[in-house]
């Protein structure tokens, strides 16, 4: 799981630190009580895990401890004594832990119930492919949600816990690296008569429908609670949502944090590169694809590189959403397997700088 958190050497505050969680345990109240008042005492649990504490890439894996029956965690990031040499204090750290945990289980269960007939699906976490899907959706969970699962690293108990939460579920296992999970094939049979009961209706009425529902958000949402339910729930492009002035063009612009001319549409790749005002963080997406690319990324291609990557970088922007605040531009007129195929090229020459190790 990544995280954004201040770690604190001696008690002394230092700025924000790219976080990856490698492994939580749980303290009991006395214990993790004892770590806040004696941070300099050697304490086993941090020796028994040098291991899943490691800086690499600019990023801080650490270890999570945090308080059985509490809200509260700590990361520690101690490469070299027994003690919490590097400490973070997360106050509602299980709140945030568990959301994440619980939109990884739904996005299991979805996986399970479009994928499979009988309701049983397989995902792999250690490499090792369950299934054509379960090896995808692995990637998914790392790349999308952060969350790194492996046997017994603690987060692998806390994802069964809940997987076996989500409606519909019936059983769920980790065994040898591989999570099976069975779902309620009535579930999915509900799904379906859901969509033939949609389909059932006019296209009169279906418009008649869709306009009192809209009309029901304009009344209750504003701002970026009705672009979530305009955009992620009802499915209204940008461009609709602009066309029917639901949002002005300011309001989308704050809410996707673009400039405004990319709302417009139509924009290429290569436009986007050249643009100012794009936040860091902005990705390029692909509605086919599991795989975000940071537009930042792209400025590595060398000249030979971009007129590897043509097809994509010609490519044009046809939507943004959000998530978590971070804009993500959807392509169109590009086969996903172009963004993919990116990716993985990116992906090998960031692992071959690392391997390389600093200059002298």
């Amino acid at each position: 799981m990544k995280i954004k958190a201040s770690f604190r050497y001696n008690l002394t505050t230092t700025p924000g630190n790219d976080c990856r969680i490698e492994k939580a345990v749980e303290l009991s109240p006395d214990d993790f009580f004892q770590m806040q008042i004696g941070p300099l005492q050697e304490m086993p649990f941090i020796t028994e895990n040098k291991n899943c504490m490691f800086d690499n890439g600019g990023v801080k894996h650490c270890l999570l401890a945090l308080e059985q029956g509490g809200l509260d965690g700590v990361l520690i990031q101690s490469t070299g004594p027994d003690y919490p040499y590097y400490a973070a204090y997360i106050s509602g750290m299980r709140d945030i832990l568990n959301a994440e945990l619980e939109r990884a289980a739904a996005f299991i269960v979805r996986q399970c119930m479009e994928n499979s007939g009988e309701g049983n699906w397989c995902v792999s976490f250690n490499g090792r492919p369950g299934s054509a899907h379960g090896y995808v959706a692995c990637r998914e969970l790392e790349e999308r949600f952060g969350l790194v699962i492996r046997d017994g690293n603690g987060l692998d108990a806390l994802l069964m816990d809940a997987l076996r939460r989500q409606p519909g579920v019936t059983g769920a296992e980790l065994n040898d690296g591989i999570v099976e999970t069975a779902c309620d094939p009535s579930l999915h049979e509900r799904q379906d008569a859901r969509k033939i009961l949609s389909a059932g209706f006019s296209p009169k009425r279906a418009a008649e429908l869709f306009e009192n529902a809209v009309s029901s958000a304009l009344d209750l949402y504003r701002g970026e609670d009705l672009y979530a339910m305009l955009h992620g729930s009802f499915g209204l492009t940008i461009q609709e949502i602009r066309d029917h002035g639901y949002l002005s063009d300011q309001e989308l612009a704050d809410i996707c944090q673009v400039p405004q001319q990319v709302l417009e549409g139509g924009m290429t790749v290569r436009d986007i590169l050249a643009l100012d005002g794009l936040p860091e963080d902005a990705s390029l997406a692909h509605k086919n694809s599991v795989f975000l690319v940071p537009v930042e990324d792209l400025k590595l291609l060398t000249d030979s590189g971009r007129e590897d990557f043509a097809a994509l970088l010609d490519a044009r922007v046809n939507d943004i959403r959000v998530d978590e605040e971070t804009p993500e531009l959807l392509l169109d007129g590009v086969e996903a397997s172009e963004l993919d195929r990116l990716h993985d090229e990116l992906e090998a020459h960031k692992q071959a700088e690392e391997a390389m190790g600093p200059l002298m």
